[in-house]
């Protein structure tokens, strides 16, 4: 089968490899599509995603497909299924010299079924990151592929944001990524009074609005944090999702006393520059463990009454065989979200 392999030299590269053989307790899976994520994939190609460190390895965990096989135990997938992130190789396993950056850009991939497992005695998958998140994707065929895919980054902000009460708050979303812009719709969603989103490109700010912002503030032409205080002398949550380090000093002068600061875009390092003269009384700086499997079906049902414009956020996609052109084009900024279509 065909599939993306990121080399140890950090390039991309199409490469015929073996398909993976299901046990017992796997669904084979023809893939049909899978999303290229901006940060996670573009830090494995760079060689600087912090959990990864193992190369060459077979790229993608936003993927979608179709069950053609199950093994002997399974119980919770059949044939015909549509399914969540399909892996090329098992996380924690090796294939042909290929190791796992779990492979979602293959022809085919494995779903682990862990209830089953868990249900024959077997508790090794209980609580694995993959293995939570490959489930069926009820309503997958009425919403269509491109919105199947998207659902997986949808799901993982929507499940995210419900950790906050901002139903009658303010809020600010630092960053218009498929992740700050999906933040501002969830935020709209949930009754937050007020939401204003900061970034660099009209373009995108512009989106913001569409989706619901009240206010949209562009940090190359205006300070945000000088902004914000005049438009409500500071909020009550802010949102960071860009990851970008000096970015933390935006959020603790922009929150009002008592305020919450949530970390969504960790800085690629782990650390922020800070100075804590200007920062607020009480606040709360905050990271939420996004739980993307318990959001799935709210997020289909969101799609499914047109309460999210998919055609606005899954702005590109392309033929697996046109990768480089797919990475470069995302690496330019030049996208919101995308996908590789695979079958």
């Amino acid at each position: 089968m065909k599939a993306l392999v990121v080399t140890p030299a950090h390039r991309l590269e199409l490469r015929d490899i073996s398909p993976p053989k299901p046990g017992p307790f796997h669904a084979l899976v023809k893939i049909l599509a899978c999303g290229i994520c901006s940060t996670t994939d573009s830090e494995l190609i760079r060689g600087t995603q912090p959990y990864h460190d193992k190369y060459p390895c077979l790229l993608g965990h936003e993927a979608i497909g179709e069950v053609v096989d199950i093994g002997a135990e399974v119980k919770n997938f059949k044939v015909g299924d549509w399914v969540t992130r399909p892996v090329g190789i098992l996380p924690g396993t090796s294939r042909d010299g290929l190791t796992s950056a779990w492979g979602g850009f293959a022809e085919y991939g494995l779903v682990t079924d862990g209830n089953a497992m868990a249900a024959a005695g077997d508790y090794t998958m209980n609580g694995d990151y993959t293995a939570l998140r490959q489930n069926v994707l009820e309503g997958g065929r009425s919403i269509g592929l491109e919105a199947s895919v998207l659902s997986i980054a949808l799901a993982e902000t929507f499940n995210w944001s419900q950790k906050m009460a901002m139903a009658g708050k303010s809020v600010c979303v630092n960053g218009t990524g498929i992740a700050g812009l999906s933040l501002a719709l969830w935020a709209k969603l949930a009754g937050a009074r007020q939401v204003i989103v900061l970034g660099r490109r009209a373009e995108r700010l512009a989106l913001a609005s569409e989706l619901g912002a009240d206010e949209v503030i562009n940090i190359r032409e205006q300070s945000a944090i000088d902004s914000i205080r005049v438009l409500n002398g500071g909020v009550d949550f802010f949102i960071e999702a860009t990851g970008v380090p000096d970015q933390m000093q935006t959020a603790i002068c922009s929150v009002r006393n008592g305020g919450t600061v949530a970390v969504y875009g960790v800085a690629p390092n782990g650390r922020y520059e800070m100075d804590w003269r200007w920062m607020p009384a009480d606040i709360r700086i905050t990271q939420f463990e996004p739980q993307e499997h318990e959001a799935r079906a709210e997020v289909v049902r969101l799609i499914s009454e047109g309460k999210v414009p998919v055609e606005k956020l899954m702005t590109h996609q392309w033929p697996l065989a046109r990768f480089l052109e797919a990475f470069d084009t995302v690496s330019a900024g030049k996208v919101v979200k995308s996908m590789l279509l695979i079958a």
